[in-house]
Parts: C-alpha cells; sequence; structure tokens
C-alpha cells in the first residue's frame, strides 16, 4: 500500500505564481500613479503654505522673503527650506518680472515622481505646466535663474502671459 506524501504539486505552485503576477501587473502601474497624484498635491499645498508664509512675512517686515529667511521664521517646514519635499523640487524662480516672488515646483524625477510643475507668485493664483524639468536640480541653493544651467528658458514667461503652459488651478 502507497502513501500518499502531503504538499502542493509543482503545477499548484506555478498556478499560484502565475494569478500573483497578474494581480502585480494591475496594482503596481495604480500605485504607482497614485504616488505621483500624491506628490503632485503635496507639491501644491507647499506653494500654498510658502504663499501664506510670504503674506505673513510681508506684514511682519514689509518686504517678501526667500525660503531660508521663511524657515528662519518658522513659516515653512525645513523641507521647504531645502528644496526637496515629496519627490518635488520647490524653489524661488528669478523671472526678471516684476513680481515679489515666484516659487515653482519641479519633479525630481519627471514622469515618476510627479508629471507637471506648478508655480506661484504674489498675484495668489497656482498654475500647473507640463516641461521637461529632468534636468532641475537644487545643486545650486533654492534660487533658479532661467536659461542658466538646468531650469528651463519656458520659466522666463510670466504664468500669467503664458497661457499656452501656464494654466491656472485656482485663484
Amino acid at each position: 500500500m502507497r502513501t500518499r506524501k502531503r504538499g502542493f504539486t509543482l503545477v499548484e505552485l506555478m498556478i499560484v505564481l502565475a494569478i500573483i503576477a497578474i494581480v502585480a501587473a494591475f496594482a503596481i502601474p495604480n500605485l504607482m500613479k497614485s504616488r505621483m497624484s500624491a506628490n503632485e498635491t503635496s507639491c501644491v499645498g507647499s506653494l500654498r503654505a510658502i504663499m501664506s508664509a510670504e503674506a505673513t512675512y510681508m506684514n511682519r517686515y514689509g518686504v517678501y522673503g526667500s525660503l531660508a529667511q521663511l524657515s528662519a521664521e518658522d513659516l515653512i517646514d525645513n523641507s521647504l527650506a531645502t528644496g526637496k519635499k515629496s519627490g518635488y523640487l520647490i524653489g524661488e524662480i528669478v523671472t526678471g518680472f516684476d513680481y515679489s516672488y515666484c516659487f515653482a515646483g519641479a519633479p525630481i524625477e519627471d514622469g515618476k515622481s510627479g508629471a507637471k510643475e506648478y508655480c506661484v507668485t504674489q498675484k495668489g493664483t497656482l498654475y500647473e505646466a507640463d516641461f521637461d524639468t529632468s534636468a532641475m536640480s537644487t545643486d545650486n541653493g533654492t534660487t533658479w535663474v532661467p536659461g542658466e544651467g538646468d531650469v528651463p528658458d519656458t520659466f522666463t514667461t510670466a504664468p500669467e502671459d503664458d497661457s499656452d503652459n501656464w494654466t491656472p488651478i485656482s485663484e
């Protein structure tokens, strides 16, 4: 009389692995999209926090401040002052226009940590765009001069005057 050993056959194990692979194929892209969306939402929230901090700083000192000055006054958190938060680079864009300030956020890995760029000026409107910012960094600090180094030339145009690239997302 033969006794049967208990356990799974190779075919049964292969079927289970195939099911797991199919589930992962559907779940991972959705997870990545959710993460990108969360990073983008965090960037918008960070720019709103900067806008609020600038209003407070202006009321205290009569001028707008840099990220370092806002952080020194505990108006923004330290991660914003370093220029990196939630998969985004945050920096001040030197536009050469009549802005008292213009801050922007660009994904650290364009297309992976986020797909859109965002900016806000002292006028209080948030804008979004879709540029190639894959070369941007905060290696030289959090002040970005368009056309110099890794900052796209498209940042030189005032968002209010460039409706082909910048779209307002809030008033």
